[in-house]
């Protein structure tokens, strides 16, 4: 009986809450991307760089030129498919049209990438918005994102660890060293809570990684905190 109830129930599911394609829209039979847009995301895997997640055009087990010149202080990056004009809107859409019913599928897709490193790590720490920003989109968008890593991974989530203390212009449109600029000084730690990272292996999440401007005063904070290990995973990251 019980069996009937539940068949009942998912097709008026279906029928209340057709499940659409994350991108376009169109109807989908499950969760995710319509085959037609799933061949247009440009999927990030090897080669790359080793540090930054760079995509490589060629096989080489090296490290990118930025990379070279400056190291990051995070220790990796990872990202599951490339920030461009086909993803773009997709991206837009979670983090500013209030599509967060999307969280749970991107999530799954970033896991898929950094499932390996993520074995290994103590805790899970979103890149954190100012509150006014909160106010104004009513969610942070890495926040969903790093919910659904924990959920599937088991690893702990912390969102207290960091925060941000000064209200700074959208990064989005600025040069290299704007964002780098806009970025210094408006990052801070709970004290309440550092104890937390005190030799640990954190998992440090963002939506997009385009300069790395952020992740990276991010990381400076976790290992001025005595992190052991902070790897950057990201839901999609911009070419160099």
């Amino acid at each position: 009986m019980n069996y009937f109830i539940d068949k009942i129930m998912e097709v008026v599911k279906n029928i209340c809450f057709p499940i659409v394609c994350c991108k376009c829209g169109d109807f989908v039979d499950s969760e995710g991307l319509c085959p037609n847009c799933w061949k247009h995301i440009k999927w990030i895997s090897d080669p790359k760089c080793k540090i930054c997640g760079a995509p490589f055009e060629i096989d080489l087990d090296a490290l990118c030129l930025a990379c070279l010149k400056k190291r990051p202080h995070f220790d990796r990056a990872i990202a599951a498919f490339r920030y461009e004009d086909f993803s773009k809107d997709m991206i837009l859409k979670f983090k500013h049209w209030d599509a967060t019913y999307i969280a749970e599928k991107l999530s799954n897709w970033m896991y898929g990438a950094c499932a390996k490193d993520m074995a290994g790590a103590d805790i899970i720490i979103p890149v954190p918005i100012h509150f006014l920003k909160r106010l104004k989109r009513q969610y942070n968008q890495s926040e969903l994102l790093a919910m659904g890593l924990q959920k599937l991974s088991g690893v702990a989530y912390e969102p207290r660890i960091l925060k941000k203390i000064k209200h700074t212009d959208p990064q989005e449109g600025l040069s290299r060293n704007r964002r780098l600029k806009n970025v210094r000084g408006s990052l801070g730690v709970d004290e309440d809570y550092v104890s937390l990272i005190d030799g640990k292996s954190v998992i440090l999440v963002d939506d997009v990684l385009t300069t790395g401007s952020t992740v990276n005063e991010c990381s400076r904070i976790l290992k001025k905190y005595n992190a052991a290990k902070v790897i950057v995973v990201t839901l999609a990251r911009v070419d160099l």
